[in-house]
């Protein structure tokens, strides 16, 4: 398994429209050694390096929809494929940034505007980090906020996800159930 520390910034355009989710992932060491083991990572290539496995695990992502839910009004939105990212090491840390662009903006003002950042499977637990904030950028960015939601798994799930075996058919419907929801408001 993998831990992942998000950050998440939301992406307003000069209309004040939700355009994009801004995420930065902090990997687990242990993930990171893994990642991270086979790379040159000498002063003149590591900046390479990790963009070219930055790209690879988007390319990977974007199948799985770069484990981003966004929703409006409770209906899910489609998503775009990311072009804006980078990656590095921060205190010991796989970091990747991108930027995860809707097909249609969204007004906050006049619709719910909710998202999710997780792995369906569960296999990789991504929560923000604790105390965390989501902010904002663009436009009108002063009059939004973000509500973090915490998960709240029934009895029964985390026993679910506790008694999963290692070569066990992945249930694709866990992760959503440990997802944190994040809550868009704006004036």
């Amino acid at each position: 398994h993998a831990w992942i520390d998000l950050r998440s910034a939301v992406v307003l355009n000069e209309s004040g429209h939700v355009i994009a989710i801004e995420q930065q992932w902090f990997f687990d060491p242990l993930y990171t050694v893994f990642a991270t083991d086979d790379l040159t990572l000498t002063a003149g290539t590591q900046k390479k390096a990790l963009t070219a496995l930055a790209r690879i695990n988007l390319q990977r992502l974007h199948t799985h929809g770069y484990f981003t839910e966004v929703r409006m009004e409770g209906a899910k939105i489609d998503l775009g494929r990311v072009s804006e990212f980078e990656s590095d090491l921060r205190e010991g840390r796989l970091w990747m940034r991108f930027v995860v662009p809707l097909v249609v903006p969204i007004d906050p003002t006049r619709h719910k505007v909710s998202f999710a950042v997780f792995d369906p499977t569960y296999y990789v637990e991504i929560l923000h980090l604790r105390d965390d904030i989501v902010s904002f950028r663009g436009s009108d960015s002063g009059d939004c906020y973000g509500q973090i939601i915490p998960p709240k798994p029934t009895t029964e799930a985390i026993l679910l996800a506790r008694a999963m075996d290692r070569d066990a058919t992945p249930d694709a419907t866990l992760g959503k159930v440990f997802a944190e929801q994040v809550e868009i408001t704006c004036y």
